[in-house]
């Protein structure tokens, strides 16, 4: 049986044959994250061209490009992370762009409580998030000193 392919401005893809029909989504990186890594490259005080910032990161000069140019999905954590040190990107700044936990993130998740955690925040509305976050960060701060002592 043959099967036909039907790209759909590349964001959406149609794989059907004679008996079925399947949708299945690009894997495009999100514009926020193309968006914020060109920028970044642009502004980064050493202005290294694509083929310097590909090699101090790991990736090849030719992935890179398709990656800026939409044609390649969100890269692997330690490929985010490693673009963050090269760009001098806050930390985690390229994740969220990516739509994506970092390891940090994940660790978390993986923790016992995290499930009871999230839940309990999940009725937040993001206005009060920040807060929230401001006060876990006071929290953690305290324990840290708490524990050096």
């Amino acid at each position: 049986m043959e099967k036909f392919t039907y790209s759909v401005d590349r964001q959406l893809t149609f794989e059907y044959s004679e008996s079925e029909m399947t949708e299945t989504k690009s894997t495009k990186a999100p514009e926020r994250f193309i968006r914020l890594l060109k920028k970044k490259m642009q502004e980064h005080p050493g202005r290294m061209s694509l083929s310097q910032v590909a090699r101090n990161a790991d990736l090849s000069p030719a992935y890179l490009s398709l990656l800026l140019n939409g044609e390649r999905g969100v890269p692997s954590n330690d490929a985010i992370s490693q673009l963050e040190q090269v760009l001098d990107i806050a930390k985690g700044e390229l994740f969220k762009a990516a739509g994506r936990p970092d390891d940090q993130a994940l660790e978390f998740f993986r923790k016992d409580e995290a499930g009871s955690i999230m839940r309990t925040l999940a009725p937040l509305p993001n206005s009060q998030l920040s807060a929230i976050r401001k006060l876990i960060e006071q929290f953690v701060q305290k324990q840290n000193r708490a524990k050096s002592k």
